[in-house]
């Protein structure tokens, strides 16, 4: 709870600061956004430990491969996004649209081996 609120005044203050920069110096506001995005980053990587446990678990037994992609496909989609916020706070809405789209792209190429899996268990059911 105490992390919670350390983060949420992290949050407030880097908002104000963002406000306040935006309008003096543009550039320091989208380095104080990222700046913010990866304290944030970091905390939630090590607030993850006990899910990375858990799925290494899975993993030992014996579901490793289809748990990669699903990793894999969540990691591209959280940074996907991060990214593009970045890209919309620094008032590049275009590449925003094109960030969103490679991480859609790269979801799907992550993904790629769940679907052949499926597609064999699918066509071994109909023969």
């Amino acid at each position: 709870m105490e992390e919670l609120i350390k983060l949420t005044a992290l949050c407030v203050v880097a908002t104000i600061l963002v406000g306040v920069l935006r309008q003096y110096a543009p550039g320091y506001a989208v380095l104080t956004a990222l700046a913010c995005c990866m304290l944030l980053l970091g905390y939630t990587v090590r607030a993850a430990q006990p899910l990375l446990e858990f799925v290494r678990t899975l993993a030992q037994a014996g579901m490793a491969s289809d748990l990669a992609c699903v990793a894999k496909a969540v990691a591209i989609t959280l940074m996907a996004q991060c990214i593009r916020d970045l890209c919309v706070e620094a008032g590049q809405p275009a590449l925003a649209g094109r960030v969103e789209l490679a991480g859609k792209a790269a979801v799907l190429l992550a993904a790629l081996p769940l679907f052949t899996k499926l597609t064999d268990i699918l066509t071994g059911l109909l023969v």
